[in-house]
C-alpha cells in the first residue's frame, strides 16, 4: 500500500503518549484499552492509516477478534516523541493482552513505572557489569552464565504496588514449561521482589 505523504496525524496529545506507552510496554493492546486512554475510533483509525499501529487478527475460542501493536514506526515515533526506550518485544496477542489487562488494571500513576521485559534485562545486565567494576568477578560471571543457559529468565513486566513494592508479573501460556517456569522464579528470588503469576 502507498504511503500518503500527508500523515492524517499531525499533532499528538497526552492521551496518545498513554498509547503509545502501553503499546511501547505490553506489546498488544485492546480496542477498549486504546479508548480507556481517551483514543476516539476515527483517531484510531487515523494511527492504523499512517502506519504508526498495525491492527492485529487472532483467534480466541474459536472466535475471531483484533487488537493493536506498535509498528516500526510507531516505536520510532515512541522513542522520538516521548523518549521511549526498550520496547516490549510483541508476541502472541492473547499472551500479551494479559499482560495489558494487568497494565490497565493499575492506576496511571503506577503504570508510568512499569518496566518491559526488555527494560528488566537490560537493567540485570546493567548490573552484572556493576559486579564486575567492583571486583565480584564470580558473581557476575555466575549471573552471565545462567542468563545465557536460559536457567535465568525476565518476567513479562514489573511495576510497583501501592505499598510501593515491586512485583514481577508473568502471563502464563498453556506453551510454557516447568524450565521456563522456574528460570522466572529464580531471577525474582534474585532481585528479591514479589512475584504474581496469570494464566490464560
Amino acid at each position: 500500500m502507498a504511503r500518503r505523504s500527508k500523515p492524517l496525524v499531525t499533532q499528538f496529545f497526552n492521551r496518545d503518549r498513554l498509547v503509545f506507552t502501553a503499546l511501547y510496554k505490553v506489546g498488544h493492546v485492546s480496542y477498549d484499552q486504546l479508548q480507556t486512554c481517551g483514543l476516539a475510533d476515527r483517531r484510531i483509525q487515523n494511527l492504523v492509516r499512517d502506519g504508526l499501529v498495525e491492527k492485529v487478527a487472532y483467534k480466541r475460542k474459536g472466535k475471531s477478534e483484533y487488537c493493536f501493536k506498535l509498528s516500526k514506526l510507531g516505536r520510532e515515533t515512541a522513542a522520538r516523541l516521548w523518549g521511549l526506550s526498550y520496547a516490549y518485544h510483541a508476541q502472541s496477542p492473547i499472551h500479551d493482552l494479559g499482560i495489558a489487562e494487568k497494565y490497565f488494571s493499575l492506576s496511571e500513576e503506577l503504570r508510568e513505572k512499569w518496566k518491559s521485559e526488555t527494560q528488566i534485562r537490560k537493567e540485570f545486565e546493567d548490573r552484572i557489569a556493576d559486579m564486575r567494576k567492583e571486583g565480584n568477578e564470580v558473581e557476575a560471571k555466575l549471573y552471565q552464565d545462567m542468563l545465557k543457559e536460559k536457567l535465568i529468565s525476565m518476567p513479562d513486566g514489573l511495576y510497583n504496588n501501592t505499598e510501593g513494592i515491586e512485583v514481577g508479573v508473568e502471563i502464563i501460556t498453556n506453551s510454557y514449561g516447568i524450565e521456563e517456569m522456574r528460570s522466572k522464579e529464580t531471577f525474582v528470588s534474585i532481585i528479591g521482589c514479589q512475584y504474581e503469576t496469570i494464566r490464560v
